[in-house]
């Protein structure tokens, strides 16, 4: 994904998060400190930042942000951020365990957990 499609995609995927209420705070974290950066960009290039408001919920403001992007730039800064919220976005979706237990005989699954079994 070019750099422009990952920040843009980042900021939508994050205030899209935001808005279901069930958000970690590192995920608010990271998309604050990507909108920022975002913000500091634009505003830095003489552009208006206003376009970040409406990004998730128009394609209006998603072709405008990209534009400005382009047109700034985006660099390793601003890639690194998109890329640790989409990361997080993606842990939050995946869940915190895999498990297969097809196999499996005795199974606990979770934090701090003991069993003791014995098996004939």
């Amino acid at each position: 994904m070019d750099p422009v499609m990952l920040v843009v995609s980042a900021l939508v995927a994050g205030a899209v998060a935001g808005t279901s209420g069930a958000v970690s705070s590192a995920i608010t974290d990271a998309y604050q400190a990507l909108k920022r950066l975002v913000e500091a960009r634009l505003r830095g290039a003489g552009r208006d930042p206003k376009v970040l408001d409406d990004v998730s919920s128009s394609e209006t403001a998603k072709a405008s942000l990209a534009e400005d992007l382009n047109a700034v730039g985006v660099d390793d800064s601003l890639s690194q951020a998109a890329q640790e919220l989409l990361d997080l976005l993606e842990l939050r979706e995946r869940g915190k365990f895999v498990v297969d237990a097809s196999q499996a005989k005795g199974v606990i699954i979770g934090d701090h957990s003991t069993q003791n079994n014995t098996f004939n």
